[in-house]
């Protein structure tokens, strides 16, 4: 008899809602469930849509839950347009939650009015979360919710509504403003008695505060998924707990449909991601243009740093937030801030992963050379490609598939407690029929028609704005060979160098590779060696 009654109000509030819901058969009763991205009537939304008008730029109120790797604590990477893949995120854990602010209100228009982005890698591998809503970051609205699980720990997208993270990654779970007045209004009929109590009086608390017209705030909440929090009607909800490293929703972005007209022309923050500093330098002057011509301010959000004007001044180790802003004037509106994070430890780095070769189709393996100017280990892993593809995190053995194809590597350095974490750096390569145009073949082969590329060497600085040398070179991605930099005084000792990549450019099979040595690094003499893969 409950199951009849949950059918009624669920039909009676769709019928209302200005959202394009879908109602699919489940046995012999209907719910409001959407089935996953690419499926016909989905609801999931691309994260290149050209629904999307503007994104989250803010956050506040972020509390971790439990299980997070620091190297997850990345809430910056939540603002702006959603990245798709798995490591743009952050990472709340098991019941953490955040709040995501916008300077540019989300409305209530037709149909949806905004989304929310995770990182799932697969349709059934859900980590959900609630969406709640606020015009003044204190009165919270959350929206009704339904899970049906059948398999306890692994939600599918059929069974999940008004739940973050109902899609896989790259797929945004849109929710509509007006269910919210919808689900209000039944509160007080006889429907009610098909909300939880916990539900119905905390919506009747707070939507009053709620202009549908202004919304500043989306909180996002991961569940619990053991089965001791409970949707909207009360029921246990399930999903992947315990995950190590990253457990609980990734958040990846929220992206808005119909927002708030700006009173002025609208700008923007051209403002670039800050690298990681040592707390040696002590300072480093702030850059950032907004595209109406008016100067940026800048402003630290967080850590232990200052600012007088653009230059910015740390005092001690740890993680700082800056914000540059435009407050606009008589004829631009203000634009959207643009947060940057970065790290301030003892010690920064840089990874050098050598250039791969395409590889041979043949479910064999090769191993592949990556390096951090730190010492410390770095870690691997394949972050697209075809399936059957892996590698060692920590060997760097790469078992290629029998299946052909474009394979790209992600390699990473976590840092410790005194350096910070190298940049992410990216190689591609091939996995190509051994007749193919552009297998690879040999060294010696190789080198029996080809000239081996001589280095083009020019001045230039780091990311630090430190002296540096810059050494460039063409690499034939044919030629089945291991690149390395080596360095030395007095030409009697060389050893190896891990230099920082700036630059690789694709055209065809070949290759240039420019590598950034600073001149201490560099010393006075340097070569290219080369050796069979």
């Amino acid at each position: 008899m409950m199951k009849v009654w949950l059918v009624s109000i669920f039909l009676m509030l769709a019928a209302s809602s200005g959202g394009a819901t879908y109602w699919p058969d489940d046995g012999n009763l209907f719910y409001p469930f959407a089935p996953k991205a690419g499926e016909g009537q989905s609801t999931a939304i691309h994260k290149d849509s050209p629904l999307f008008t503007g994104w989250a730029d803010g956050y506040t109120g972020l509390v971790y839950g439990s299980g997070v790797d620091e190297m997850w604590m990345t809430p910056h990477l939540a603002l702006g347009k959603a990245v798709g893949g798995s490591v743009d995120i952050v990472c709340l854990g098991d019941g953490g939650r955040i709040t995501l602010t916008f300077s540019q209100s989300i409305m209530n228009g037709p149909d949806f009015d905004f989304a929310v982005f995770e990182n799932a890698f697969n349709d059934t591998f859900l980590e959900l979360a609630w969406v709640e809503v606020s015009s003044d970051g204190i009165h919270f609205c959350r929206f009704r919710n339904y899970v049906n699980n059948e398999d306890v720990g692994n939600p599918v997208a059929m069974r999940i509504y008004g739940l973050a993270s109902k899609y896989k990654h790259s797929y945004g779970t849109p929710f509509d403003l007006s269910e919210l007045q919808d689900t209000y209004n039944a509160c007080f009929t006889s429907d009610a008695v098909f909300l939880s109590d916990a539900y119905a009086n905390e919506l009747k608390t707070n939507f009053p505060f709620l202009d549908l017209n202004n919304i500043t705030h989306v909180r996002l909440i991961d569940v619990v998924g053991d089965g001791s929090a409970a949707d909207s009607i009360g029921q246990p909800i399930y999903d992947p707990v315990n995950q190590p490293s990253s457990p609980g929703c990734d958040l990846d972005a929220v992206g808005v449909i119909n927002q708030l007209p700006l009173n002025g022309i609208a700008q923007s923050i051209a403002f670039d991601p800050i690298p990681n500093q040592k707390l040696a330098f002590q300072s480093l002057e702030l850059s950032a243009e907004a595209d109406s011509g008016l100067p940026v301010v800048f402003a630290v959000q967080s850590g232990s740093a200052t600012n007088f004007g653009s230059i910015l001044t740390f005092t001690a180790t740890g993680t700082v937030e800056v914000v540059a802003s435009q407050p606009g004037n008589g004829t631009y509106a203000p634009a959207s801030p643009v947060l940057r994070s970065f790290r301030v430890a003892e010690e920064i780095q840089h990874i050098f992963v050598e250039p791969l070769a395409n590889q041979i189709k043949s479910g064999g393996s090769v191993r592949v050379n990556a390096d951090a100017s730190s010492g410390l280990p770095v870690k691997l892993e394949v972050y697209d490609g075809p399936a059957t593809v892996s590698i060692g995190e920590t060997n760097h053995v790469l078992n290629l598939a029998n299946d052909i194809g474009t394979v790209t590597l992600r390699a990473f350095q976590p840092g410790d407690a005194a350096t910070a974490p190298a940049p992410d750096v990216f190689v591609d390569f091939e996995i190509v029929e051994s007749s193919a145009s552009n297998a690879p073949v040999p060294l010696a082969d190789w080198m029996a028609v080809n000239p081996l590329p001589g280095p083009a060497i020019a001045s230039a600085t780091d990311a630090y704005g430190r002296p540096a040398v810059v050494l460039e070179y063409a690499l034939d991605r044919r030629m089945r060979g291991r690149s390395r930099v080596a360095g030395s005084g007095d030409l009697a000792g060389w050893t190896n160098i891990v230099p920082e990549i700036i630059g690789r450019d694709g055209a065809g099979d070949v290759m240039t590779l420019k590598v950034q040595l600073t001149a201490e690094e560099a010393k006075r003499y340097y070569r290219l060696m080369f050796e069979e893969q």
